[in-house]
């Protein structure tokens, strides 16, 4: 037991300092990037049905939101899990290059404060 703890917290310290390691200048696409995106588009990729609907109602009034948001929600709900389970994956891969971001926005809820008409 006391072995497992040991080795559990020199992970959490290993890791602790790579993390904050990279310094300012780091690349920003690297296999941690990737890592976390795809745990952020696992925990919070659901959200773009909520804000596809909601972005619908604003361009394209009640009737768009209540059926063709919750469509294109559910399609952008579905990629966003699809590439956060390849991107937890396989983060360590180099592909696609130099680990650049399959799904655009990188992040769920990155485009929550955008302006309603610049999002795609």
């Amino acid at each position: 037991m006391k072995t497992r703890r040991w080795l559990a917290m020199a992970g959490l310290v290993s890791l602790t300092v790579l993390f904050f390691s990279a310094g300012p200048n780091a690349s920003a696409d690297d296999a941690l990037r990737k890592f976390g995106r795809g745990v952020a588009n696992l925990a919070w990729g659901w959200t773009d049905l909520p804000l596809t609907m909601h972005r619908e109602d604003v361009l394209n009034g009640p009737a768009a939101a209540y059926t063709y948001g919750i469509v294109k929600g559910l399609a952008k709900v579905i990629s966003r899990a699809a590439v956060g389970v390849y991107e937890v994956g396989f983060f360590y891969l180099p592909f696609p290059d130099a680990y650049w971001p399959i799904i655009k926005p990188e992040f769920p809820l990155a485009s929550y404060n955008d302006n309603i008409l610049m999002y795609e």
